[in-house]
């Protein structure tokens, strides 16, 4: 045995006299499950793995880790997962998923492994809703550590705006509430997140009233997938979005699918742009609004129609499914023609989706708060998903990204690059 693997053993021993939560070494059953994650392009290979059922359990684990020189990396659900632990202790988050609502105060008190869907099932017989962005399988925490990019964004600012207070735990057992009066520690977890040593258990999060929303997508057909297709689509979208007002937020997405039966005929072998639109606002409103891009060109597919905040997963139409992917953005001024009819050519046979965020409304004011957000000055976002093969990404984590390139799809738009987003890099070969 080496000494390594003796310290764990020892820490391991130690633990599961100490902790609530499973402890458990690569031999033992369930150690794959816990250490598992959305993101299927890295695995984490830790020597020891806790999963933590209280702030108790995590103070815990730091204190212990600590004392027998291991570091600790902390895991909720994964999804922008950007390196791989490999060795020391993985602690999960995903037992710590309680959410409390107080309607009077409009805030919910959300556990560290709490994901967004957990939220809104706590909030949605209050009338209220969260921040949220288009996937409800995200941890909620975690995502406000990037500013948070919501479903209804430009209407009501990046979620970490809405963000009261922090509990954090240290390394020197400490656990602590952190919130405005913190200055530089909030504005940085509210910008970049957690340094190592700390691990956010809590966070309580103002929620907004429901109201009348209109949701769903547009989808346009670009042409066959391995051929130029026609981007007239694509620059309606831009045209519409400099004129829209804040409770309209949307993105554009831009994807070839392949020649299979499985698929509905109208996508199979096709290049399809996806309009997602969220609004605050009456049926009546959308439609107006809407109209211009509707004449641009006819859509082959149209959801949009009244919703519930709870069927937000038809707005984007994401799959849900763990996925091995990589991702690279860019923050950007405007959209040239010229770069956005590149999104119409053939990428050849690589897996490549391209996404086009409007920012501005309220994205655009400034922070209440002090905070480290990158993003408020930009009018678009420009990220590329790239997918990558797990066989390859696991072992060599920078070979895939070389491989998978996503930062080349973004080079038409660099010439208004602004910055990047911290959120929207995620994958092996990101940190």
């Amino acid at each position: 045995m080496t000494h390594t693997n003796e310290v764990s053993r020892r820490l391991s021993e130690e633990l599961a006299r100490s902790v609530t939560g499973p402890v458990l070494l690569p031999d033992d059953a369930g150690y794959a499950r816990e250490s598992a994650g959305f993101q299927l392009g890295l695995r984490h290979r830790p020597d020891l793995v806790v999963g933590a059922r209280n702030a108790a359990d995590v103070r815990t684990v730091l204190r212990r880790a600590a004392a027998y020189g291991l570091p600790v990396t902390v895991h909720s659900t994964g999804h922008g997962m950007r390196a791989s632990a490999e060795g020391g202790v993985l602690l999960t988050l995903r037992r710590l998923n309680a959410v409390a609502v107080d309607p009077v105060a409009a805030t919910a008190r959300v556990g560290g492994g709490a994901t967004w869907d957990d939220v809104i099932a706590a909030t949605a017989p209050h009338g209220l809703v969260p921040p949220s962005g288009s996937l409800g399988s995200v941890g909620a925490v975690g995502y406000t550590f990037g500013g948070g990019l919501g479903l209804l964004a430009r209407s009501d600012g990046w979620a970490c705006d809405h963000v009261r207070s922090y509990t954090v735990v240290t390394g020197d057992d400490e656990e602590r509430e952190v919130g405005p009066g913190d200055g530089e520690r909030f504005a940085r977890l509210r910008g970049s997140g957690p340094v190592p040593g700390e691990v956010v258990t809590e966070m309580t999060v103002g929620l907004l009233p429901e109201g009348p929303l209109q949701g769903g997508g547009l989808a346009f057909d670009l042409g066959a997938a391995d051929a130029t297709g026609d981007p007239t689509p694509l620059h309606a979208f831009h045209e519409w979005t400099l004129g829209l007002p804040p409770e309209l937020t949307s993105a554009l997405r831009v994807m070839a699918f392949p020649a299979l039966d499985v698929l509905p005929p109208h996508l199979r072998g096709r290049r399809i742009a996806r309009v997602a639109v969220s609004l605050r606002g009456s049926a009546e409103d959308a439609e107006e609004l809407v109209a211009p891009l509707r004449k641009a060109a006819p859509p082959v597919e149209d959801t949009l129609a009244p919703m519930r905040f709870a069927e937000y997963a038809r707005v984007h139409a994401e799959p849900d499914g763990a996925g091995a992917f990589i991702g690279e953005n860019l923050l950007a001024d405007t959209l040239s023609p010229t770069a956005l009819g590149t999104l119409a050519g053939p990428g050849g046979s690589q897996m490549v989706i391209m996404n086009v965020r409007h920012l501005g409304g309220a994205l655009a004011r400034p922070a209440a708060v002090p905070d480290t957000v990158t993003g408020r000055d930009a009018r678009y976002l420009v990220a590329a998903l790239s997918q990558v093969d797990p066989d390859i990404s696991v072992p060599a984590p920078a070979q895939a990204h070389a491989q998978a390139g996503p930062a080349r799809w973004l080079e038409p738009f660099a010439p208004d690059r602004v910055g990047v987003s911290p959120a929207f890099r995620m994958g092996p070969g990101t940190a």
